[in-house]
Order: C-alpha cells, then structure tokens, then sequence
C-alpha cells in the first residue's frame, strides 16, 4: 500500500460517475478515506461469494467481472466495483480478477457508511445505481422491475 496526499488522488476520482455532481470538500472526504492498494496482473482481488467490506475505484490497469467461468464484463480506470455489497450487506455477486497491473482506490464499509450522510453522495450513488439497472433492462438480462 502507498501512503499517498489526499489531494493526489483527486484527479483519480474526478471523473468517476459514482462521485459526479460532489462539492470539491466532499470528493476530498472521499480522497481522505480511500487507500490505495495495487495487485499484479492475474490476481483476484475480490471472490464472489465473500463478504462485501469494501468497494474499490480502478486508477490503473484493467480488471475483469467474472460470474463462474464467464467474463461479465471488463472494467478500466474510472470505474469501480464493490458498492453493492456495502449498501445492501449482502456478499458479493462477482469475481474480480486483474486483468493487468492494477491500482485501486479502496473505500471500506464504515467510511462508506459515512460518506451516505452527505445527502450529494448518497444522491450520487442513487443515480448511478438507476443507470446500472437500466443499462441491465434495456440489455434484456432483467425482465423484473
């Protein structure tokens, strides 16, 4: 793990949709929870099935979404994983394995938990958890609403 200034990571999270629309004090509060871990290509860094502790935004590298033996999808910098489990507590519904070098911004459940208090973040998470259940309607892979 590298130790890094807060004010370094912003660039990082900028441009993540999960925190669009967030004052800059609020995206530093975010910078100031998250730590940075890295994982080399291949290594899984979450097993479907395992408890949900923490969400991870990717800063570098790839990682790919499996279900079982199939890739879901392929996420790149910008993108995260892992919410999910922190707001509804359940385990975790998919494998997450580097794809290539890896650098993550991780944010655990209680500074998480936290970060909902601010009525902009949880506006966020809220919209973006809309988009996500659209874009699965509008694929065909959820006839439930």
């Amino acid at each position: 793990m590298t130790a890094l200034n807060p004010m370094t990571r912003l660039p990082a999270l900028r441009p993540v949709s999960i925190f669009r629309g967030l004052s800059k004090q609020a995206l530093f509060s975010v910078a100031r929870k998250a730590t940075e871990v890295t994982y080399p290509a291949g290594t899984t860094v979450v097993s479907e099935g395992d408890p949900g502790d923490s969400m991870g935004i990717i800063v570098s590298g790839a990682v790919d979404v499996c279900k079982g033996e199939h890739i879901v999808a392929t996420l790149t910098a910008g993108e995260y994983f892992g919410e999910l489990a922190l707001i509804d507590g359940e385990p975790r519904t998919a494998t997450v394995v580097a794809k290539e070098d890896l650098t993550l911004l991780t944010v655990g459940a209680k500074d998480f938990d936290a970060l909902l208090a601010d009525p902009y973040f949880a506006r966020a998470v809220l919209r973006n958890l809309a988009q996500r259940f659209r874009e699965v309607q509008d694929a065909g892979l959820s006839t439930k609403i």
